[in-house]
């Protein structure tokens, strides 16, 4: 029996906090190739989304867009979903009858806000526009001159405008400056390389701080002393550490205390990711991203009974650097007396520590093709993923 999994792409406000996730469905096929149907993977993303998962772990307090098809659009029942929190995307498929025209506007009259799919290149959906809140336009092949264009056409319709398909940082800038409301895509996932620059200050201390924690000669009392030393660093450290995320019945007041209940490599672990989550000019869903793929990682190797984990929770985090800092992976890592497996995972993808950070990236962009690592079933991988978007979102709440 085919079985229906939920992939998420983020909807970004211009200066890129995340306003929405896009729950997008992805049909695994039996062995005997059954496929599934759109009204069938809309059904199963409305039930997995609001009964199997939860909403709230799939997007926390951000709205969710879900995609309708015709059927659902000319059906009489009532949606059984919470006006406040989704947005009903139309599709470009849609036939769009009288009854589709008359089951939309019964939708909007209900409270729900509409978005129109690629609008501008579909004309058909034009008898819906009056109906919309949301108007996407797909800007992968137009210029900035032409988005501008765009934007001054379906402004007269006083929409909200979301740009869709943005691949890479050249891309967002040009729809930030042109004005467009929300910005979707993928790009933030993709490192964005300045050469020829060294690197800043803030960024220095990060690197030198990682390659402090990750030598082995480097004894537990200078880990301390070097922790101890960055207040900012130390007391996020401490705030995690006495929140309810550790729910810890005996305070930790000090990083030699932080040391002895957590042990070296979980004090080495937390402190690298405080340093990376204080990174300046850096939006919080870089953060995240980072957090989820090392946590991912992790239980990647947990489920899959590889040891050590924490040396795929490493990789999964230090895989982010090129996003965080801005340079190529192996500019950033060379410095860092890193083990060989580990490198080579980073800049090869080798080894099963290699195929964690594949297995991760393919989760984070809905590249189900690539989505496996061992023999774990799509229901573990899904199972997993969820649980690094909720442990990112915890500890992201508890800093």
């Amino acid at each position: 029996m085919a079985e229906i999994f939920i992939g998420r792409q983020p909807i970004y406000t211009p200066d890129l906090n995340v306003y929405a996730y896009e729950l997008m469905p992805h049909c695994a096929n039996d062995n005997d190739g059954e496929t599934i149907d759109a009204d069938k993977a809309t059904s199963q993303v409305i039930i997995n989304a609001f009964m199997e998962i939860g909403i709230d772990k799939l997007v926390g307090k951000k709205m969710a867009f879900i995609t309708l098809t015709e059927h659902f659009l000319q059906s009489d029942y009532e949606l059984p979903l919470p006006a406040e929190h989704v947005i009903l995307k139309i599709p470009t498929y849609v036939n769009v009858t009288d009854e589709v025209i008359k089951g939309t506007q019964r939708l909007a009259d209900a409270g729900f806000k509409l978005a129109l799919d690629n609008y501008l290149q579909h004309p058909s959906l034009q008898p819906l526009a009056s109906m919309a809140s949301v108007i996407d336009i797909n800007i992968e092949n137009l210029a900035e001159s032409e988005i501008r264009a765009h934007l001054k056409i379906l402004k007269k319709l006083h929409p909200i405008i979301l740009a869709d398909h943005v691949k890479d940082h050249e891309a967002y800038e040009s729809c930030r400056d042109v004005g467009v409301d929300y910005i979707q895509g993928y790009f933030l996932n993709r490192p964005r390389i300045i050469s020829g620059e060294s690197l800043d200050s803030n960024q220095m201390s990060v690197i030198n701080l990682l390659s402090t924690l990750y030598n082995p000669d480097t004894d537990t009392d200078e880990v301390v002393n070097i922790i101890s030393k960055d207040v900012a660093l130390s007391y996020k450290i401490l705030q995690l550490m006495n929140s309810a995320f550790f729910s810890r019945s005996t305070k930790i007041d000090s990083i030699q205390h932080a040391i002895v209940m957590l042990g070296r490599k979980q004090l080495c672990t937390w402190a690298s990711m405080m340093a990376l989550s204080g990174m300046d000019n850096k939006p919080r869903e870089q953060v995240r991203i980072s957090m989820v793929r090392a946590r991912s990682c992790e239980l990647l190797a947990e489920k899959a009974n590889l040891k050590p984990a924490d040396s795929f929770f490493t990789v999964g985090m230090f895989s982010s650097l090129d996003l965080l800092m801005d340079r190529s992976l192996e500019e950033l890592i060379s410095p860092l007396p890193l083990a060989d497996n580990i490198i080579a995972a980073l800049l090869n993808r080798e080894g099963d520590l290699g195929d964690a950070i594949n297995c991760t990236l393919a989760q984070e962009e809905g590249d189900w093709i690539n989505i496996r690592f061992a023999d774990l079933s799509m229901d573990d991988l899904s199972d997993i993923n969820i649980d690094a978007i909720n442990w990112a979102e915890d500890v992201l709440n508890s800093i």
